[in-house]
């Protein structure tokens, strides 16, 4: 029996077309189909607040996978001790209660003087202008005295006072400090295959939280 020859040509290009499906079915199975991995990074260093997403889940493109706090510091610095009213009166206190003691050495000092005198002007062996100096001197460290008192009293009022503006600023005053919120974001859509991070971990910036696979399942 003869055996029937097809025309070059055609030979040709039943082999070309042959290749080409080859090709097509190859570039398929490396993935021409548009999926690979995609990896979802800190944007910023911080602490996880909440993932968002689970392993096995998908997301879309740009949805947030991972909440970052970043902390940017106190609200407000701390106040130096000169400039703490509260510091302030206590100290106006301890200047006082020191005034106070010296004043009652003066008042002694003086009262001692005019006891000694007053027997010496009766005997004739000390002048009245001595006496009368001792007991202009015992009566200037009597104001005094009273004086210092005075001053401590009022610097107790500043202290009770300064206490209470104090306790009222620490309630008015948020008790944390201030944040932002950072969010990861998956620059791809697909499927969630690695959750890195949990809640409550400190992360840096470019730290990989968690890996995707594009295009779905």
């Amino acid at each position: 029996m003869a055996t029937r020859r097809l025309p070059t040509g055609l030979t040709l290009s039943l082999v070309l077309l042959a290749l080409s499906a080859c090709g097509g079915s190859d570039d398929k199975s490396k993935g021409g189909g548009g999926r690979g991995v995609v990896v979802v990074s800190a944007p910023q260093a911080g602490v996880v607040k909440r993932v968002l997403v689970n392993e096995g889940g998908t997301v879309a493109e740009g949805a947030p996978v991972v909440e970052i706090v970043v902390q940017t510091g106190q609200p407000g610095a701390e106040k130096k001790m000169d400039e703490d009213p509260v510091a302030r009166a206590a100290q106006v206190i301890q200047s006082s209660e020191a005034e106070i003691e010296a004043a009652r050495s003066a008042v002694v000092r003086a009262e001692v003087e005019v006891q000694r005198l007053t027997p010496l002007v009766a005997a004739g062996q000390a002048s009245q202008g001595e006496l009368d100096g001792a007991r202009a001197d015992y009566e200037r460290a009597q104001q005094r005295l009273q004086r210092a008192q005075g001053s401590a009293q009022s610097a107790q009022g500043g202290l009770v006072a300064a206490r209470r503006q104090a306790q009222n600023r620490a309630a008015a005053a948020a008790p944390t400090p201030a944040e932002q919120i950072a969010q990861a974001l998956a620059s791809s859509a697909g499927t969630v295959t690695v959750v890195s991070v949990k809640a409550g971990d400190r992360v840096t910036q470019g730290q990989p939280v968690a890996t995707l696979r594009a295009g779905g399942k």
